[in-house]
């Protein structure tokens, strides 16, 4: 999207250096906006349909992995790259982004999408999301998610107990 340019903790220009906060950039990139809530099968040997408006985003392979919840997580494959400059810079503490750099790099997995728009989900991943033949995968802005109909169910459940009125939301 033009010259947008993201770059955390690069301001040096105006604010100087800002000490124990590391300099990442990254190269521009095209905005990709996941939204939506879809209901799929996953067949036997594990594949689930992406949906369709999400494929052109994907073509490229995604990285699956492990949600903090229990669902998993999946983003295009330099967007899941610049997760990991951000994570890694998230946290001064080494001891704390090492565990988070293994808690999300070990149990993550590079995927592609076959000919039908389907992705293979490995039989850990699946087990880790509860799902048993039935997905809901939903956008979450800058990726998506998969999860089982009734986890998601009763996350849902959970989210429309919070007041989101006392938040300062941007709309």
């Amino acid at each position: 999207m033009g010259d947008y340019t993201e770059c955390v903790g690069q301001s040096v220009e105006v604010w100087g250096n800002v000490k124990g906060i590391p300099t990442i950039c990254h190269p521009p990139a095209e905005v990709v906006v996941f939204l939506g809530e879809f209901q799929y099968k996953i067949d036997a040997k594990g594949r689930l349909a992406v949906p369709a408006r999400f494929r052109p985003q994907i073509e490229g392979g995604v990285a699956l992995s492990r949600g903090v919840e229990q669902c998993l997580y999946v983003y295009q494959l330099d967007a899941w790259e610049q997760k990991g400059s951000e994570l890694a810079a998230s946290n001064p503490n080494p001891k704390i982004r090492r565990m988070l750099m293994h808690r999300f790099f070990s149990t993550s997995d590079a995927c592609e999408m076959d000919a039908q728009g389907r992705i293979i989900i490995p039989t850990k991943f699946r087990q880790y999301a509860g799902l048993n033949g039935e997905a809901v995968v939903i956008g979450v802005h800058d990726h998506f998610e998969i999860w089982s109909p009734t986890a998601w169910e009763r996350y849902n459940e959970e989210m429309e107990q919070e007041d989101l009125t006392i938040l300062q939301l941007p709309f």
